[in-house]
């Protein structure tokens, strides 16, 4: 019988403090800092077991020559394979040779799993001042700060930058595009035939060994809150941007590309509200709440053809590849339509001795608006939505305590 127990200890670190500015109770400012660590779920704790590295997936090329919509080639067998003459297809040579062999797919660096201060983390920092504007009126703004950090990489050390040929391409023409399309994607990389297929031997690490590498959030928040009789409203701005740069860690690591390894997001502002109001004598509440936050964020998946791409990398694609995937659009610089919905509810208080029943009528999403809220980020259906938000529909409910 074999038994495994796997004690994890987290740690977070909280700090924070408030000062009456004027000793007046009416303008407090506050300030908090806190360190929280990555939890160690199961699939983590358990990913260097050599059962779970061993290599279970790979890729190649395929042609489907006889359009029966299965590959006629052994999967299991590395080099290319020909069978067109057959009847058959033809299957590129594997990208990984050791796809189904009993070899760890990996191997990690110690310090990467043990040791004080190892473990993922992320830090957070804030400060703010709550002021008194009228009786039971208050604002609140205050700046929040995130940063990560213990970023871990995945090396394959039979590879380096020098084995991967520099290419580009011409984004197509297209008024959707930034600048309506027709500009160069440069600093993409494909792996050299010499290399294509040789087995890997990944090193997994800290991304701090081969560079700086960042993970950042800055935003704002500002809140005003208003209680007067029977009438309640609540509201505030929040909004905000990330910033990540890893160009020096994949610099040195297999694939060199630079492409996007710098991003600063647009600053992404989300407004939300409520109000409430008792009506006394017939004891009806109203009610509204209202929230106006960022569309998707929109990337373009092209797949460029090989013969787009040769004249550019001066031969093929390794492996036979037919295409490869490029994103046209830089992360975080291109959003959908803003989602802006509103909704309603009316609600009636019944009581009779010790019990009591609520009557609500709730009107979701009133304006009826349509924003879409997923979509298709390939470019070949692009911009195709795959979810919008649901329609204006009522809900009655009703709620009886004793």
């Amino acid at each position: 019988m074999a038994a495994n127990c796997t004690v994890t200890i987290g740690i977070q670190l909280v700090w924070g403090i408030a000062y009456d500015l004027f000793g007046n109770g009416r303008t407090a400012i506050k300030v908090s800092l806190n360190k929280y660590l990555q939890g160690m779920l199961s699939g983590v704790a358990t990913t260097p077991n050599p059962v779970s590295t061993i290599i279970t997936s790979t890729t190649r090329a395929w042609t489907d020559a006889n359009l029966n919509y299965v590959a006629d080639c052994d999967l299991t067998i590395a080099p290319a394979q020909d069978n067109r003459a057959a009847g058959g297809d033809f299957c590129g040579q594997m990208l990984n040779a050791n796809f189904g062999k009993v070899v760890p797919g990996a191997t990690f660096d110690p310090d990467s799993l043990r040791g004080w201060g190892q473990r993922n983390y992320n830090w957070e920092f804030s400060a703010g001042v709550q002021q008194r504007l009228a009786a039971r009126v208050s604002a609140d703004v205050s700046f929040f700060r995130r940063w990560y950090g213990n970023f871990t990489v995945t090396d394959n050390l039979v590879t380096s930058p020098s084995d991967y040929d520099p290419f580009s391409i011409t984004a197509p023409a297209d008024p959707r595009l930034p600048s309506g399309g027709g500009y160069v994607v440069g600093g993409l990389y494909d792996l050299n035939p010499l290399s294509f297929g040789v087995p890997a031997r990944n090193y997994v690490t800290l991304s701090d060994h081969y560079g700086r590498q960042i993970d950042h959030w800055n935003g704002v928040d500002v809140n005003i809150s208003a209680r007067q009789g029977g009438v309640l409203v609540q509201g505030g701005v929040s909004t905000g941007r990330t910033t990540t740069d890893n160009c020096d860690v994949v610099a040195r690591l297999d694939n060199p590309s630079p492409l996007y390894c710098h991003v600063d997001t647009a600053f992404l502002t989300q407004v939300k509200a409520l109000g409430s109001y008792l009506i006394p004598r017939a004891r009806v509440q109203v009610s509204a709440t209202f929230q106006s936050i960022p569309g998707p964020e929109i990337l373009a998946s092209y797949t460029a053809l090989n013969a787009v791409v040769a004249p550019s990398l001066g031969r093929s694609l390794s492996g036979n590849a037919n295409n490869v995937a490029v994103n046209l659009v830089p992360p975080g610089t291109l959003y959908g339509d803003r989602l802006n919905q509103v909704d309603l509810r009316l609600g009636k208080v019944l009581s009779h001795g010790r019990t009591r029943t609520s009557l609500s009528l709730d009107l979701y999403n009133a304006l009826n608006s349509h924003p879409v809220l997923s979509q298709n980020n390939n470019f070949a259906a692009w911009q195709v939505p795959t979810s919008i938000l649901t329609a204006r529909f009522a809900k009655v409910s009703v709620q009886f305590d004793f």
